[in-house]
């Protein structure tokens, strides 16, 4: 099915085009890593997400809005992510995707969907997931330097402390054990980060 046959289904609302939407975004949205801790801190279920977007492209005609450029699929998910971003009940009073007239604009043309670019929560677990990697690889490489900078770094012990503790020669030593593991874990974390993981 392209993403014109599809389209024309949903806005048709026939069960095979929205039985897609289920399938392909609004579930695999939900359970993603980004999205699924936020919805569960925010009481919200794939079935909110469904019953938003139904609304919001049928009820509201946003389906009008898609012009074929990019994939339909990535079109709908940015919506439903949109949902999950902003279902924080901090935020004030009731969350409308529509957008407001634009601040400002002399003409009160709304504003475009302002979709967030960037999740914070997802990028703390992405550095977090990236850090585990290249400690991985630094054990793999020279266990001592992984743990002269695990002791120097997560338990703040200083290079005397960690050269009893590790029965290393000299202070010296234990300070430039550190330094390599160090420059290993920079450079590898931009490799990885270069070649995505």
């Amino acid at each position: 099915m392209t993403d014109q046959e599809w389209y024309a289904l949903v806005k048709a609302g026939e069960d095979a085009g929205w039985k897609r939407v289920w399938e392909d975004v609004v579930e695999p949205e939900s359970t993603s890593l980004r999205s699924a801790e936020m919805m569960k801190r925010y009481s919200l279920t794939a079935g909110d997400l469904m019953g938003m977007l139904y609304e919001d492209m049928l009820g509201r005609r946003k389906i009008d809005l898609y012009r074929g450029e990019g994939s339909f699929q990535g079109w709908l998910r940015a919506y439903v992510r949109g949902y999950v971003l902003n279902a924080d009940p901090n935020k004030h009073g009731e969350i409308s995707l529509e957008g407001a007239a634009a601040a400002g604009a002399e003409d009160g043309a709304a504003a475009a969907l302002d979709i967030p670019q960037q999740d914070l929560g997802l990028a703390r677990n992405e550095i977090w997931s990236m850090t585990h990697l290249c400690f991985r690889d630094l054990w793999n490489q020279d266990p001592e330097r992984a743990l002269v900078l695990i002791l120097k770094t997560r338990f703040h012990l200083t290079s005397e402390e960690t050269k009893e503790m590790l029965e290393v020669s000299s202070v010296g030593n234990v300070d430039q054990l550190f330094s390599r593991a160090v420059k290993f874990m920079r450079q590898d974390y931009a490799r990885r980060d270069k070649n995505g993981y």
